[in-house]
């Protein structure tokens, strides 16, 4: 009986050992998920931030080259620049855009770019397409941590052209160029809108178009 009992309590000893190392063995892979979850998160922020300081550099590449005189500013959207042979930014609250107009009036270039923290709002553009100009070339790219970003580009005849989403699921690179002629693409000419809105967004992203 003596015998009996002394094994039965060494059964019972293993079996609480091998319990307390499947516990402290599933304490450490909670650990392990959480230092992975952490250091994911951590490379997250890092890369906001990275692009953080290449757009507050180039906003103040923007703000050197206004204060040297090479930028001019207008504060209304009818004040264009688009023959004037020099770059230009256009202003108004909480938006900025960049753009340049060579010396011929019939080619043009224009950009806008906007960066955002959990931020949610909505504004339309307009931009013209001579009858004259051959080519157009228009070009949407970003990326979005959080929420959603939204970009409709509205042709003249008010038929959507295309309807750009950027979320967090990954970066976005949008290029489309067509030409226009007497015989091709003439509904092309005119005011093209482009909307956009976000939704709790926190990212980026750049609109270009140019004519030629």
């Amino acid at each position: 009986m003596g015998s009996f009992h002394g094994v039965e309590a060494q059964e019972k000893k293993t079996d609480e050992k091998e319990k307390e190392l499947l516990m402290q063995e599933a304490i450490e892979q909670q650990k392990k998920a959480m230092v992975e979850q952490q250091s994911a998160q951590a490379e997250k922020e890092k890369i906001i931030k990275e692009k953080q300081v290449v757009i507050e550099k180039a906003m103040e590449d923007y703000e050197s080259a206004m204060d040297n005189g090479k930028i001019r500013i207008f504060s209304e959207r009818g004040n264009r620049a688009f023959s004037t042979g020099e770059p230009f930014i256009y202003s108004a609250p909480n938006i900025e855009f960049f753009g340049h107009s060579p010396d011929n009036s019939e080619r043009t270039s224009w950009e806008f770019s906007k960066s955002v923290k959990e931020t949610s709002f909505s504004r339309d553009y307009t931009f013209d397409v001579e009858p004259t100009v051959s080519t157009v070339v228009m070009s949407v790219n970003g990326d979005c941590k959080a929420g959603e970003i939204r970009i409709k580009i509205v042709m003249p005849n008010g038929k959507v052209y295309s309807d750009i989403v950027l979320d967090e699921f990954g970066n976005l690179n949008w290029r489309k160029s067509f030409n226009i002629s007497d015989t091709e693409n003439k509904d092309k000419a005119g005011a093209w809108k482009y909307e956009i809105s976000s939704s709790k967004a926190t990212g980026y992203f750049k609109i270009s178009l140019q004519t030629y």
